[in-house]
């Protein structure tokens, strides 16, 4: 069946990516496939994978209906804080990546979601948290609510806020990081503040509560760049609790950590068809609560 999409409103990213979001049932590395078998076009041109998509692109593609790689139902339990019939908002557990990726082509969030929901409607996804980050996050139930969901993320409409316990004592009560980042070119799964990063990425953070060996932070993303919080700590010289692909430590008190301390703990946003402002906290999962114990969030 033949297809056209024309762009409008889009972050500029990778093709196969921005498929994916479209077709969530197909894998990236299906339109990964597609795209290099020039059976996906972008202005009547064949490009790569990692062409960045931008507005007004016009994408020509049929997608295989005899043998498509589909996302399966899977039964993996969800804490579902809130659903109706536009919007499920999730806090998603730690070790669970939110999509299908390479080396993660089942196990994940999605595939949790499409069990959930009993084929009643395919849930597209709006924004992203890393596979050890935990908290809240929304996915939309219909076009219509993405597509609004998408515009408000576009718009930094979306207040994310998130709680994170980080190596050494932040002396500042609060503060603004103003820094931009990019991939690593010793290991590119890293991303860093550089002399050649080009996305700028602005973090604000505020103080909760400080120790000898580590502070406690509320964090509020402006811009929402992979690994953001996470790379912005370790610029500053307090990288968070656990995760050391960034230089956090593994262990502190004789508790070892397995995963970053970070967890998306407030989503505020505007409902896509009622209109209303929304605001929805996560619970801190168990192995946070031991460092919040004393704080009253």
């Amino acid at each position: 069946m033949k297809n056209s999409i024309i762009c409008d409103l889009v972050i500029e990213e990778r093709l196969d990516c921005f498929m994916n979001k479209q077709h969530q049932e197909y894998s990236r590395t299906y339109f990964q496939k597609m795209i290099k078998e020039g059976k996906l076009l972008v202005n009547d041109k064949q490009v790569l994978p990692s062409y960045k998509v931008k507005n007004n692109d016009r994408i020509s593609y049929s997608l295989d209906e005899e043998e498509p790689t589909l996302l399966k139902p899977e039964k993996i339990s969800l804490n579902i804080i809130y659903e109706d019939d536009d919007i499920i908002i999730i806090n998603k557990q730690t070790d669970l990546v939110v999509h299908p990726s390479y080396g993660h082509e089942s196990g994940t969030l999605l595939n949790a979601l499409l069990w959930h929901l009993k084929g009643k409607c395919n849930p597209f996804m709006v924004h992203r948290l890393d596979k050890d980050t935990t908290g809240a996050i929304i996915f939309a139930k219909n076009e219509r609510s993405k597509v609004s969901l998408s515009k408000q993320f576009q718009k930094r409409a979306v207040k994310k806020i998130y709680v994170t316990a980080v190596c050494g004592t932040v002396i500042e009560e609060k503060g603004r990081i103003e820094a931009p980042l990019g991939r690593s070119m010793k290991n590119r799964k890293i991303i860093e503040v550089g002399p050649l990063a080009k996305k700028m990425a602005i973090t604000e953070f505020k103080v909760l509560s400080r120790t000898r060996d580590f502070s406690l932070l509320e964090v509020h993303i402006i811009t929402g760049r992979t690994h953001q919080i996470r790379s912005h700590m370790k610029y500053i010289g307090h990288p968070v609790i656990g995760d050391v692909a960034y230089g956090g430590c593994e262990s502190m008190h004789g508790i070892k950590f397995n995963r970053q301390m970070l967890h998306s703990y407030r989503i505020t946003f505007t409902h896509p068809t009622q209109g209303k402002m929304m605001e929805f906290v996560a619970d801190i999962p168990n192995d946070m609560k031991e460092l919040f114990k004393d704080i009253k969030l």
